[in-house]
């Protein structure tokens, strides 16, 4: 997962506890050997290497790429597990500090989009372009964290609490409590860095954008998050905090809302249910703030 995992859960026995998170931890790491695009023979990778031909895949991964399809239709593109090709591109952009050219960028973008993505029949994928490589990156998390409450839950554990690198997903509260209190941190128009709790239960929060991973190239900023559109590495200065109604929904929807911004992103807000959002554009002369109506009931008095 390329991050750090962090467990935190009630239960009565301490010893049953220590072999659940065992078992917890071994999960997850079953889903990165599926889903992770770093380990050459993992069940993605050769997915992606076998282009043209229907491949009968996990249950895991199955689920996976039918949600991250439709996640891709419901934010009009700009959630796409496809990028793998342009996200490689720009990392080594921003390694050797120099922008992709237009050629080289339309080039790469002819071997993405969730179009290319089918599911011919049962447990089976096929990708229509050759040279594709999917990543997971903007929702593999999430997805973990879901499955890893899910296990939780089969185990008798209610209130439980699943942290990947900063994307948390919680089911009920602590005992004696009313919910989980956690938080984030922003920028606000003064360029002060403001810290907000929220209180969650049963939902998950994740916190995209580019205001803290980029490189700085000829003197703008590039972020980590492509444009499925137009193929560039962000450059607009935003950060966008989600909660929704699993991780999985949470990780997708901040990477997608980063790219889709506050004004377009508000249409696709208003279209979905059980999604609430903070979003925050931070560029210099045009700082904009905006939240949907329901984040609000998360928001604690610091």
């Amino acid at each position: 997962m390329g991050t750090q995992i962090g467990l935190m859960f009630y239960y009565n026995d301490g010893q049953k506890a220590d072999s659940i998170a065992q078992l917890v931890f071994g999960r997850i790491d079953e889903l990165n050997a599926s889903l992770s695009n770093y380990l050459p023979q993992s069940e993605i990778n050769l997915l992606s290497k076998s282009p043209n031909m229907n491949v009968a895949v996990s249950e895991d991964l199955f689920q996976l790429l039918n949600i991250s399809v439709d996640y891709s239709k419901n934010t009009n593109g700009a959630f796409d597990i496809t990028l793998g090709p342009l996200i490689e591109l720009w990392k080594k952009a921003r390694e050797n500090r120099q922008i992709p050219s237009i050629t080289e960028i339309k080039t790469t973008q002819q071997r993405t989009g969730s179009g290319n993505v089918e599911f011919p029949t049962g447990n089976t994928v096929r990708l229509k372009q050759e040279g594709m490589q999917l990543d997971v990156g903007g929702i593999g998390k999430g997805f973990a964290a879901d499955k890893a409450i899910n296990l939780l839950k089969k185990n008798g554990i209610t209130a439980a609490l699943v942290d990947m690198g900063g994307d948390i997903t919680v089911s009920d509260p602590p005992p004696h409590k009313e919910y989980w209190v956690l938080g984030f941190s922003y920028f606000d128009k003064n360029g002060e860095e403001v810290f907000q709790k929220v209180k969650l239960k049963n939902l998950a929060i994740a916190t995209s954008g580019d205001l803290y991973q980029y490189a700085v190239i000829d003197g703008k900023r590039y972020s980590h998050i492509i444009n499925p559109k137009n193929g560039m590495a962000l450059s607009n200065n935003i950060q966008v905090t989600v909660v929704a109604a699993n991780g999985g929904m949470a990780d997708a929807y901040a990477s997608a809302l980063s790219v889709l911004g506050i004004e377009e992103g508000r249409k696709v807000i208003q279209e979905t249910t059980n999604l609430e959002v903070f979003m925050v554009e931070d560029i210099p002369g045009e700082y904009e703030q905006w939240n949907s109506s329901g984040f609000l009931n998360y928001v604690m008095e610091n």
